[in-house]
């Protein structure tokens, strides 16, 4: 994970925060402790916000990959398809000419289960 400058320093401003926190706990000093703990705060809302870039900049760069790769995935699939497509054309065609009698009754049957099935009110 890429750390950029948010991330850091607000991991800084956390630990400073602390520290500050932790002497004013120490010397009984409340609004110095109190200080701390608002910048402890602040330093995990920094470090949250670095973070939060990080995601969208690696889904960003995610969205570009794919948008870049989109036409050649795209004449792929379509490669594809064509090839498929000639391949069940070639099995049908040698069915027929194997089979012609069965290929005919099964196109019949067929027929007449989407024929009752539109039928059916």
């Amino acid at each position: 994970m890429a750390i950029n400058k948010d991330t850091v320093a607000g991991k800084a401003r956390e630990a400073a925060g602390k520290a500050q926190a932790a002497v004013g706990d120490a010397f009984d000093h409340e609004q110095t402790e109190i200080d701390g703990r608002i910048r402890e705060l602040k330093g995990k809302a920094q470090e949250a916000y670095g973070k939060a870039r990080d995601v969208y900049g690696k889904a960003s760069e995610k969205a570009k990959d794919w948008a870049e790769h989109a036409p050649e995935t795209a004449k792929e699939a379509r490669e594809r398809a064509a090839k498929l497509a000639e391949e069940t054309s070639t099995k049908v065609r040698h069915q027929v000419q194997e089979q012609p009698l069965a290929t005919l009754a099964g196109g019949i049957a067929l027929g007449f289960v989407v024929g009752w099935l539109l039928n059916r009110r």
